[in-house]
């Protein structure tokens, strides 16, 4: 240092070391611990074997006090001595026996060191100093005969047991010393006797030599001094290393500490990501939210590519339930490029992120009762009851109950088609594709093409007005016996549920929507082409499959999936049917004290849910046929459920909402808001929009409350809302000053652009 150190400050200099960093062993010597090791392994076995030999009798020997004498059985036997006979009788070989004096000034009571060159020749021994070469050693060798008997000099100081050569410090283990050897038995033979190998031996001996090399030299240079440092540190075991650095440290003032610091603190970081294999970095970044994925982008270039994956955002764009079809997912993607220009116009961003990013404001924009949708009011109706509704991204379906359906462009509200037909109110419909269906009080079920208007057939059989219908799609509903998965349907089924107390079962006849058809479809479009329209009675009818009987009193709902078909009626029971047991009813579930007026079905979980005017709801097990749970808390006439996305949510004449978790039955929250009875509801797992009268409101089911009302000017009742991910779509009766109603549908719209 320079004269200046007294304007240093050295923050560690008054530190203790301790732990890892603490000087272990000062006075061990160089050498390599294997060396040890084995002396220690040939002393255990000398030791072992004296153990033996002094059980035996007539041993020949002394005792076990380090001032025994060394019998002659511990000297090995030379392979260069002859064995002699004297007088006829034949005696032992001759041993030699060899002893190293540590030092020319050692004293008689200090002890001896023995090596073995080769098993059966004793040699003389070198050990090593720090500094001092083989040149100073003294050799001294004794011949006497094998098993001479020694006598005691009683003026003589008694020979010890010679000891465990000291191990010397290896660059990385702990040395020991004489005062840590446990083991001080026997004396041992030199390395070059035991099973080491030559090449081990050789690098030992290559270590001392560089080390007594770096010696020979003394530094004259700062950058000598510091090669000959930097070459001796490499001999310490790893603990005095510590200890080394602890006291250079403890020399450093307070700035250059700071610059280490720096420095370590740096070098210690690692890169969570980037260092773990792909598929597991993958799966940490699968349980994160999108707000901490967009701030660990920001972190480096590496992390952003990383997180920049699109299967990564399509896995939370379902597991957020902002998508949970991947076709859906699918079609979104198929013009990445519009979506990017729409929602984000950052660069180098992946559509699928883009995607998240589209839904995630629409959803907030659903939530935030500041933010106003674009709205479209459809006037039309006049004072007529709309009692059915369905719409998608092109059209929206109504059904009244003065006989005529309505369809209307959902872009532009534009009345774009009336389907006429039925000679009585249409109950119920629904529609897949381009094929509608509709139920109607004049006891026949229609098959429509909505592009041109036609009805294509007509199906009668039932006796009395069509009050609910469903349509099951091909699906796979298990496992054959060659473990192939079996799908049923083959082709799409309508099931229509009747006042007459029946459900009939039909091949539904698609018409043509531009994608691949059957031969019915055909037939439908040459009916649609001709104007012919099919029609044909119960007994001739060739698509009808099956008339499931049971039910005593009207059909009022039905679920439908796969080979399952689930029915409430009001003969205060729910029917299980079964369509690959030719229809056959597998279970009539009782426990319902009055009317059926709902149904919900998990196929995947076996279990259905039925809400009744007891104002309960039954989960049952539709696999066996046994009551789960009953459901309460209602007051009142349940007439709704719906299940979807692993969230069941029921409606009931009490103006309340319940939604309740399928898989335990238990209740998630109550929401309570409206004044009278709700008339209807839809729900997507996210948000749960219901109606009664003047009251259009919205909840968040995450957190199970009150979010918005949608609409604030609506004078009478709300009579069908529908909705998806962008769109609300309800059905609505506004009074004039004449007190006289009219019928809207209004449609809001989240799913502007940002500008």
């Amino acid at each position: 240092m320079n004269n200046n150190n007294n304007n240093f400050t050295f923050p560690l200099r008054d530190y203790e070391a301790k732990y890892d960093y603490k000087l272990t062993n000062p006075n061990g010597k160089l050498s390599d611990v294997w060396l040890h090791k084995e002396y220690q392994k040939l002393s255990l076995q000398a030791n072992s074997s004296r153990e033996r030999r002094k059980r035996n009798v007539g041993e020949v020997g002394g005792t076990d006090d380090d001032n025994e004498m060394v019998p002659c059985e511990d000297i090995i036997l030379s392979d260069s001595d002859s064995v002699g006979t004297v007088s006829g009788t034949a005696h032992p070989p001759k041993r030699r026996l060899t002893a190293l004096t540590v030092n020319e000034n050692m004293n008689s009571n200090k002890m001896m060191s023995f090596q073995i060159d080769s098993p059966g020749c004793v040699q003389p021994s070198s050990p090593f100093s720090n500094r001092s070469s083989t040149s100073n050693s003294a050799l001294a060798t004794a011949t006497t005969p094998a098993c001479a008997p020694t006598i005691p000099d009683p003026h003589q100081q008694p020979v010890r047991r010679p000891r465990t050569p000291n191990a010397i410090n290896s660059p990385t283990h702990t040395p020991v010393s004489d005062e840590d050897d446990p083991i001080q038995q026997l004396p041992l033979p030199s390395p070059s006797a035991s099973p080491i190998d030559s090449e081990q031996s050789h690098a030992s001996k290559l270590s001392f030599e560089s080390i007594e090399r770096s010696l020979t030299t003394i530094p004259t240079t700062q950058g000598e001094l510091m090669d000959l440092m930097t070459n001796l540190f490499g001999y310490f075991n790893e603990r005095n290393q510590n200890h080394f650095i602890f006291r250079l440290l403890q020399n450093v003032n307070r700035a250059s500490l700071s610059t280490f610091n720096g420095l370590i603190h740096n070098s210690l970081k690692r890169d969570l990501l980037t260092n773990l294999p792909v598929e597991i970095t993958m799966k940490i970044l699968k349980y994160l939210d999108y707000q901490t994925l967009l701030t660990l982008s920001l972190v480096c270039k590496s992390w952003y590519d990383k997180i920049n994956n699109p299967d990564l955002w399509i896995n939370l764009l379902m597991k957020d339930k902002l998508i949970t079809d991947p076709e859906i997912i699918k079609q979104e993607l198929h013009d990445p490029q519009q979506l990017l220009e729409q929602w984000c116009r950052l660069p180098n961003v992946n559509p699928a992120q883009a995607l998240y990013k589209k839904r995630s404001i629409i959803v907030n924009r659903w939530m935030d009762p500041n933010y106003e949708p674009k709205r479209i009011s459809v006037t039309g109706h006049g004072n007529k009851v709309v009692t059915c509704l369905q719409h998608d991204d092109e059209k929206i379906v109504t059904g009244v109950d003065d006989k005529c359906i309505l369809i209307y462009s959902t872009k532009t509200g534009k009345l774009m088609r009336v389907l006429e037909g039925h000679e009585g109110g249409v109950w119920a419909l629904k529609y897949t594709g381009n094929t509608l269906v509709t139920g109607s009080t004049d006891r026949t079920v229609r098959v429509w093409n909505m592009k041109t208007g036609i009805c294509t057939h007509v199906f009668r059989g039932h006796t009395s007005t069509i009050r609910c219908l469903d349509i099951i799609h091909p699906t796979v509903v298990g496992k054959d016996a060659n473990g192939n998965d079996l799908i049923f349907p083959q082709f799409p089924l309508l099931v229509t549920g009747s006042r007459d107390h029946n459900i009939h079962v039909w091949k539904l006849p698609l018409c043509d929507d531009g994608d691949d058809v059957d031969d019915d479809t055909v037939v439908a479009d040459e009916n649609a082409r001709t104007g012919n329209t099919f029609d044909s009675s119960e007994i001739d009818n060739p698509y009808l499959i099956a008339v499931l009987s049971g039910h005593t009193q009207s059909v009022r709902s039905i679920s439908g999936f796969g080979n399952i078909i689930i029915s409430g009626s009001y003969d205060s029971t729910v029917r299980v049917w079964d369509l690959l047991d030719n229809g056959n009813c597998k279970h009539i579930l009782t426990g319902h004290q009055d009317r059926v007026y709902s149904t919900a079905m998990d196929f995947h979980a076996k279990t259905c849910f039925s809400g009744s005017m007891d104002s309960t709801i039954n989960m049952w097990n539709f696999e066996t046929g046994k009551l789960i749970k009953t459901l309460e808390g209602h007051s009142s006439l349940v007439g709704l459920l719906s299940l979807v996305d692993g969230v069941l949510v029921s409606a009931a004449a009490d103006a309340t909402l319940r939604i309740w978790d399928p898989a335990t039955g238990e209740i998630s929250s109550k929401l309570k808001g409206h004044g009278a009875a709700i008339t209807c509801f839809e729900h997507d797992g996210l948000r749960v929009v219901s109606g009664s009268e003047k009251m259009l409101k919205l909840w968040d089911v995450k957190r199970g409350c009150f979010a918005r009302d949608l609409l604030a000017d609506v004078t009478g009742g709300i009579w069908q809302v529908r909705i998806d991910y962008k769109r609300c779509v309800a059905a609505v009766q506004r009074f004039n000053e004449e007190e006289e109603g009219e019928t809207f549908i209004e449609i809001l719209d989240f799913s502007e652009p940002p500008k």
